[in-house]
């Protein structure tokens, strides 16, 4: 696959590392702004010898390549203007997450059915675990916690927790919720009719977690690259004493020997496919959905 990437944020050097592995050929690489210092840092460390420091000149040179498609890693900003332009040439996409952080901005994009948005969690090992273990489960209770450190991160970063819980649970719908400055915590149902408590915690010594009950079954996400399974209560007794604790059955570490970032890998084998025809979870439609559960949340 021959790919141009627009973008030089932190998470570019992760892409690149996976396509290089993958053997996909990067066509050239391209910042949004004229004094990039990363973009010189980038194309030397990847050995790529054309680069742009206009990226509407990017695009007009991918024109002129065959089967040329994007990978966007610009700042949210800026990407309305690119991704604008980068479908009028009906080529692929695969552009960070959340792409907008507005929800209306994915109603003026109108060339979109070739976008791949990438919510790369969504492509890890214990997270498709669950899903193929839960898919046909109904009304369990789950129970998520996001520490943030305000209100605005909601739609930049814990989308990814929102994304999760769309791709193993379907369509979200935010029942109620109650705020004051220090967090804010909401319930949603799911077209399962699982029931979802979520909790914001501002600027809290906590780890993101989400735990799912089935049953006798609890599975257990903190952080999210990690897995935990529970079947039931061992009861010993200590003395005068009682202890309670949960038996631990399985133990599942997304980053365990990975070379890559968890879920870049198969994320960007997925996007292969995409290519390819494969319809895909993860596509712009997808993307409206959390950024628009995301904004009632953060009201």
């Amino acid at each position: 696959m021959k790919i141009g990437i627009i973008g030089t944020s932190r998470i570019t050097n992760d892409h690149i590392s996976v396509l290089k592995k993958l053997k996909h050929n990067i066509a050239f690489i391209s910042s949004t702004r004229k004094k990039s210092l990363n973009l010189l840092k980038i194309s030397r460390k990847h050995k790529i010898k054309k680069k742009f420091y206009n990226w509407n000149k990017a695009i007009d040179y991918a024109k002129k390549l065959k089967d040329c498609n994007f990978l966007i890693t610009s700042r949210i900003k800026d990407n309305f203007k690119i991704l604008d332009k980068c479908t009028k040439l009906n080529r692929y996409i695969l552009i960070e997450k959340p792409v907008f952080l507005n929800s209306r901005q994915f109603n003026k994009i109108k060339f979109n059915k070739k976008i791949f948005v990438g919510y790369n969690r969504i492509f890890f090992n214990v997270i498709i675990f669950l899903k193929k273990k839960l898919a046909s489960k109904k009304n369990l209770n789950v129970i998520v916690k996001c520490p943030e450190s305000n209100k605005a991160e909601i739609l930049k970063n814990s989308c990814h927790i929102i994304s999760i819980l769309s791709y193993i649970f379907g369509d979200l719908k935010l029942v109620n919720k109650r705020k004051n400055s220090n967090f804010i915590n909401c319930t949603l149902t799911s077209k399962n009719r699982s029931f979802i408590y979520l909790s914001f915690n501002f600027k809290n010594s906590d780890n993101f977690l989400i735990e799912i009950y089935e049953k006798k079954i609890r599975y257990l996400l903190s952080p999210i690259e990690q897995l935990k399974i529970f079947s039931k209560v061992v009861v010993k007794k200590n003395k005068n004493n009682f202890l309670y604790s949960p038996k631990l059955e399985s133990h599942q570490i997304e980053y365990k020997n990975n070379n890559f970032k968890p879920g870049f890998k198969r994320q960007m084998k997925e996007f292969e496919n995409f290519t390819k025809g494969k319809k895909i979870i993860n596509n712009f439609y997808f993307s409206k959905k959390i950024i628009e559960i995301c904004e009632k949340i953060a009201k």
